[in-house]
């Protein structure tokens, strides 16, 4: 059925003392059968319909490589839909990325609804391979192959036809097995993690909600009331700048040991930035300062606030805001505004803000001594977000360790 190959870096002891044959390269074309799903557009998926479904862009944001639960369903008559039998495995067929489109998905629930735009992969021959070690084989070690088979210019494409080219290297289905159970564990771990992430960052906007609204308020050393909030533009707190990106063809500028802050590394959910490996030298752009709150005004990221942990140049996308007060207060005050700045003034989410806008904005500010009891009573909060945090980015690079010692 296949040439024998090179066994991983790591194994299960038990498979130690087995006979080396069993690790085999097979075509996709010799063990999958393929085939794709039908339509079902957005208006006709929900949760409070009746039948599960999975639609393609649901791939790249809703599900990872084992699907356990379906989040949506649709209201479709079933005779005009694909339903799942539990052994597929799904790849999305378009993407604006190509490096989305090989990513695998195991569905292991029968009658699910199959969306269209979706490459699905059925096993020929019973006992051949797990499908669960098959979609963490394809995402780890074909994902970059997929993206070259892709076709397209604005919308990436890969076709069943395209599939039937790649192929495998699978070890007996018991050593599959064994293999698929011990990374879903980890797996397992990882979404624990997440949902307690998700639950702490719930329960910390919830507190904030009754800060910012004045409902929840704080008592200074003598128990006394603190006095009245008093409103103001954000614009008269402090110092703003903006940075630049120095030419391409200034290849001088990109080796020196400054930190370059892009809008894109700047992530609310962590009060540390994300920084490029390349530095700027004999830059004459403006440099953050730790302690500085940063902004990002355009792109994908725009509306995130982060206080920074370094020294850095920032270019024009991010705002940095140098308070006169204390700079955590306004980072917990606009991480927490966030999606009310980005509905005032981004349209349908898209476009720049500018550091007018932000500079403009309302803000009611407490005195300095309220200002820090909050800071204390959030930061307790932002703390065990960030410690599950690191619990979560370890899992995975755990997981990316095993994966590139189990696979060859």
């Amino acid at each position: 059925m296949g040439n024998q190959v090179n066994i991983p870096a790591l194994r299960f002891s038990e498979f130690n003392e087995v006979d080396d044959n069993s690790y085999k390269k097979h075509f996709f074309k010799d063990i999958f059968i393929f085939s794709t799903g039908k339509n079902i557009k957005q208006n006709e998926a929900s949760p409070e319909f009746d039948t599960p479904c999975v639609r393609y862009g649901e791939l790249y944001y809703m599900y990872n490589e084992v699907i356990k639960d379906i989040i949506n369903r649709t209201n479709l008559d079933k005779s005009d839909l694909v339903l799942s039998s539990g052994d597929e495995i799904l790849l999305p067929s378009a993407g604006e990325d190509p490096l989305d489109i090989g990513s695998a998905s195991a569905l292991t629930i029968e009658n699910v609804a199959i969306g269209r735009t979706i490459n699905i992969l059925k096993p020929m021959t019973a006992n051949v391979y797990s499908q669960i070690y098959a979609a963490y084989y394809i995402n780890h070690k074909l994902r970059k192959k997929i993206s070259t088979l892709a076709k397209g210019v604005s919308i990436s494409n890969v076709y069943n036809s395209d599939l039937k080219t790649l192929e495998i290297i699978l070890p007996s289905l018991l050593e599959q097995t064994k293999i698929a159970t011990f990374i879903s564990t980890i797996d397992k771990r990882i979404n624990l993690l997440s949902n307690q992430k998700e639950q702490l960052e719930l329960y910390k906007k919830g507190l904030m909600q009754k800060i910012f609204s004045q409902e929840l308020r704080f008592k200074d050393e003598n128990g006394e009331e603190f006095p009245d909030w008093e409103e103001k533009r954000l614009g008269e707190i402090g110092t703003f700048f903006s940075g630049g990106t120095p030419l391409t063809s200034k290849k001088e500028y990109y080796n020196g040991h400054i930190p370059f802050i892009k809008s894109g590394e700047i992530k609310s959910n962590k009060t540390e930035q994300f920084i490029t490996e390349l530095g700027l030298k004999n830059s004459s752009a403006k440099i953050v300062e730790i302690g500085d709150l940063i902004y990002a005004l355009y792109g994908a990221t725009s509306g995130e606030v982060a206080i920074s942990k370094i020294q850095g140049a920032i270019n024009q996308a991010v705002l940095c805001i140098r308070t006169n007060e204390l700079s955590r207060f306004f980072y917990h005050y606009l991480y927490f505004k966030k999606e009310n700045i980005i509905k005032a003034y981004l349209q349908g989410g898209q476009g720049n803000l500018s550091a007018e806008i932000v500079k403009s904005l309302i803000i009611p500010v407490p005195t300095i001594s309220e200002q820090k009891k909050i800071d204390s009573f959030l930061s307790i909060i932002d703390k065990q977000i960030e410690e599950v945090i690191y619990q979560i980015d370890e899992s995975i690079e755990y997981k990316k360790g095993l994966l590139q010692k189990l696979f060859v």
